[in-house]
């Protein structure tokens, strides 16, 4: 691998709720912690934490979307802050596309959904009563693997919009 992408496997960033009820650690591409502030889950329900995750996902994907542009940045040895600007309609497809890409990622146990559009659009569906059956470790996992699998998703949809519009992985 090449510099950059090898510096974008080891990106570590970090986001909490605003409130700083809940913080997510994003590395490895696709691998997440979740930690709760102590106490917080045993007084939580499922709808409240729904929403919690769906701004915690948000802000963390901010905050990697910022780390990958610095990173970048370091690389080219300038300052960059986002993509080119498209020079051909086949550009502008593809971003299009993109933007419009719906990625998911489950629990193994199903209990535990996520989708993002674009990744701009977060949803996260928690199943009735998984709170209380799960312990806050075992939900903190079935996140974890939910929101993996909503990246390597995504990863594999770009990979396939990026052959579809230039016959190669992008």
């Amino acid at each position: 691998m090449g510099e950059l992408a090898d510096r974008i496997d080891s990106m570590r960033v970090r986001a909490s709720t605003p409130d700083g009820a809940i913080t997510a650690e994003l590395y490895d591409r696709s691998r997440l912690t979740l930690t709760f502030l102590q106490g917080w889950y045993d007084l939580c329900d499922d709808s409240d934490l729904e929403r919690r995750l769906a701004t915690l996902a948000q802000l963390l994907w901010v905050a990697r979307t910022r780390e990958y542009w610095r990173t970048f940045s370091d690389v080219a040895g300038e300052t960059v802050t986002g993509e080119d600007t498209p020079v051909s309609s086949r550009d502008l497809d593809w971003r299009e596309e993109r933007d419009a890409l719906v990625a998911r990622g489950y629990s193994a146990d199903g209990r535990i959904a996520v989708k993002a559009v674009g990744m701009r659009q977060w949803e996260v569906h928690i199943s009735p009563g998984t709170v209380r059956a799960l312990s806050e470790r075992e939900f903190a996992e079935a996140a974890a693997q939910a929101a993996g699998e909503l990246i390597n998703d995504q990863l594999a949809k770009i990979a396939a919009l990026s052959n579809k519009y230039y016959g190669y992985d992008r």
